[in-house]
């Protein structure tokens, strides 16, 4: 590394977590709108088990603390607004803003004021009481608001070592979720399960939609929407930028750039041998499941390494002679 690029650690873990902040963000308002988008698209007589998103979040027994029942309204408010889970939307969005503030020298004035922005919105917009309409609207304007700052910040912040922790904190996030996302089209997301199969193919219309991902499925795939299909398109795609393929090429490449990274590369190549060699066809939804959730593992064990290597990181003394 350059002197240029040399960086204070707690900086460095600063910029990574701005970056993991922002996905998160962006990809909790993805997760509520797989199930929000589903409910325009099916009968009424078929409610939707809500609880699974929850469950996916890693988050259950918290909820369970805060709430009576699973319901679209409680599911909702925990996701979004409520100030006792550590994750919910606004929560991320105020993280994010108080890491950007430390790092006023390094980030565009412009991504500062962008992140207040998206914080202050969503207060104000997605507070309760809040409706399914005024939900959707607010969630879909949170997504452009970090379209928006992402754009801005690749466009104008210096591409140096702050950079790439930044883009690391992105593509674990991103990948994490994408990742859960599966999950929700895995899970039994009608409290009549025994229903779910005439509207499989709608449950995985709205995955695809969550990640803005269905034109790339028509061009690549150029067939009708499928389980096996999309699994095998948002697992191993390298050029869909949400793919867990391309999520993982680009965690390699931007450590790459790093000093001392052989044991993160090691960790990150890994799970890339694991994910190229899944075959999708031979694997059943609980198989599916279980390699998701592998998968997540890894990606944590990614996380240790990156904290391990960069944030905790103690030179050794040289000897005195």
């Amino acid at each position: 590394m350059t002197n240029r690029n040399r960086i204070l650690s707690s900086t460095a873990e600063r910029a990574y977590w701005l970056g993991r902040y922002l996905e998160r963000a962006d990809s909790t308002a993805r997760l509520v709108r797989v199930n929000s988008r589903l409910l325009y698209d099916l009968p009424k007589r078929l409610p939707l088990a809500w609880q699974g998103l929850v469950n996916i979040t890693g988050s259950r027994e918290l909820f369970d603390e805060l709430f009576d029942e699973p319901s679209e309204k409680n599911v909702a408010r925990y996701l979004i607004n409520d100030a006792r889970n550590p994750g919910s939307l606004i929560q991320t969005l105020e993280n994010a803003r108080e890491n950007v503030r430390t790092l006023r020298g390094i980030s565009p004035r412009g991504s500062v004021e962008f992140i207040n922005e998206a914080h202050l919105y969503a207060k104000e917009q997605l507070s309760e009481p809040l409706s399914r309409s005024r939900r959707a609207e607010g969630l879909d304007e949170i997504q452009s608001f970090i379209q928006r700052i992402e754009g801005f910040m690749s466009a104008n912040m210096l591409h140096d070592a702050h950079w790439t922790f930044l883009r690391l904190g992105n593509f674990i996030e991103r990948a994490d979720m994408t990742s859960r996302i599966l999950e929700v089209g895995c899970e039994d997301i009608f409290e009549a399960a025994s229903e779910l199969e005439p509207f499989n193919d709608i449950q995985w219309r709205s995955v695809l939609l969550s990640l803005d991902a269905t034109q790339s499925y028509n061009q690549v795939v150029q067939g009708p929407v499928s389980q096996e299909a999309v699994l095998e398109f948002l697992v191993h795609n390298t050029q869909l930028p949400r793919a867990l393929a391309y999520s993982l090429k680009s965690l390699r490449n931007s450590v790459r750039d790093l000093p001392r990274n052989e044991k993160v590369l090691r960790v990150i190549n890994r799970l890339r041998r694991q994910t190229g060699a899944l075959v999708v066809e031979k694997l059943d939804i609980e198989g599916i499941e279980t390699f998701l959730d592998d998968f997540q593992g890894e990606l944590a064990s990614i996380d240790t390494e990156i904290n391990r290597t960069y944030f905790q990181y103690k030179p050794r003394r040289r000897p005195r002679t």
